[in-house]
């Protein structure tokens, strides 16, 4: 015996597919993701290890190092020599010409205080590499979020293609016990093409972000990612920090501060004489049948030592010098009061619309799990004959819409998140 189709036979099954999908729906939206994480900081750590610009800056911090060599090198020798045309006629005999060799010598101290100076300079180009790493994360981290919403977006998409196929069944059923017209299934088949639609969209979206993500760790951007399929839950608990000092903006005030320090010590440094020893050596030679006699005329060489020293008595030149280190110094300092400003107002903004987006979920949340209600509802009336496709359908909609509307709100939250970490310098990253 065949038995005939059961409307609310069917509206058990569609309801349990219902409830099975909206579990489904509860642990992508809110499970946690630290494998996310992992991924994330392995791309991170890829990236930081892969980019040119900062290769760059370690490049150009490798070349200033080799200055260390040469400032701790002593300086060369002097040597001079002069000949006579007509030979100087002296006691000892007559004198050709002469040579001579000078030697200065450092400074107390002096390789040291160079050496420091060419190391802070030289460390410069790695603090501008961390400004360089620092924007980097933050764009990581916004692709990669942008590509989680993606993955979750589909998700989505592709349950409420089959929520639709089973609502459509259905309609097909009430259609062949003449209760409902076919205009029902068709209703369906025009929302479907639109969800097929918007699965292409987000396919075309996810390629372009692969291949950005891609262009940001330096590598071909055809290589496949393994992508999570959703986000992580929101940590609603974070606190206020007021901590800048890791931003690398920060830290590059605070290194020309430590180099105006260098300099001034250098500055110092020449303050003090330079002394050098020598010697000169003349060489002479017996006169001859001289019309005039000089006695004693040995013809025997003479070698003199020498020492010479470099008196640095114009201070003031000295004297502007480190005044004018002092006062960019306190220029580096207004530099990072306002820029501690800045992040602070930027900070400030950021986690006011975190808050806002987080009181949004909740509510977007709470309207889902009513409307949730209200369509588990429709769907018992409209199986036993009293509801109607339109008024069911606009609010299955509307139930998919709090869904996205929810993944969007996530994805801003993490954004958001990640622009707040690049202000605090991303100190989770070691860079």
């Amino acid at each position: 015996m065949q038995l005939k189709n059961n409307p609310n036979r069917q509206t058990m099954k569609l309801h349990k597919s219902k409830i099975h999908f909206m579990e489904i729906l509860a642990l992508v939206v809110f499970t946690a993701g630290w494998a996310r994480g992992q991924e994330l900081e392995d791309y991170v750590h890829l990236a930081l290890n892969s980019n040119p610009a900062i290769k760059a800056q370690a490049l150009a911090y490798d070349a200033s190092m080799q200055k260390i060599p040469q400032v701790r090198s002593w300086a060369d020798p002097q040597v001079n020599a002069s000949l006579f045309i007509n030979p100087m006629m002296l006691p000892m005999g007559n004198q050709l010409g002469s040579i001579s060799v000078m030697q200065m010598f450092p400074r107390k101290n002096e390789f040291n205080i160079r050496e420091s100076l060419i190391s802070v300079q030289a460390d410069l180009n790695r603090k501008e590499g961390r400004i360089i790493a620092n924007d980097l994360i933050d764009k990581i981290s916004s692709v990669w979020y942008a590509l989680v919403a993606n993955r979750e977006k589909q998700t989505l998409q592709q349950k409420n293609l089959d929520l639709l196929n089973d609502i459509r069944t259905l309609a097909e059923a009430r259609f062949r016990q003449g209760s409902a017209s076919m205009a029902d299934a068709l209703r369906i088949d025009v929302l479907k093409d639109d969800i097929q639609t918007n699965l292409e969209i987000l396919l075309d979206e996810q390629a372009s972000l692969q291949r950005q993500f891609n262009v940001l760790l330096n590598r071909d951007p055809a290589v496949p990612l393994q992508i999570p399929d959703s986000l992580e839950r929101i940590n609603s608990g974070h606190s206020q920090n007021d901590d800048y000092g890791a931003h690398p903006q920060a830290v590059l005030l605070d290194q020309r501060s430590t180099i105006a320090d260098a300099v001034i010590e250098t500055t110092n440094l020449s303050r003090k004489p330079v002394f050098g020893i020598g010697l000169q050596y003349t060489p002479l030679y017996r006169r001859k049948n001289a019309a005039f006699e000089l006695p004693p005329n040995t013809g025997r060489d003479m070698i003199m030592p020498m020492a010479t020293v470099s008196i640095p008595i114009w201070q003031k030149k000295y004297d502007a010098a480190v005044r004018e280190q002092q006062i960019s110094q306190d220029q580096f300092a207004q530099q990072k009061e306002a820029l501690y400003q800045m992040l602070r107002q930027s900070d400030e903004e950021l986690g006011f619309q975190q808050q806002k987006t987080l009181a949004n979920l909740r509510k977007r949340d709470r309207q889902y799990q009513t409307t949730r209600q209200i369509l588990d509802l429709l769907m018992v009336e409209y199986a036993n004959g009293s509801g109607t496709m339109e008024e069911l359908l606009r609010v299955e909609q509307q139930l998919l819409n709090y869904r996205l509307e929810q993944i969007e709100l996530k994805l801003n939250y993490h954004q958001m998140e990640a622009k707040r970490e690049m202000l605090h310098g991303n100190r989770a990253y070691n860079y």
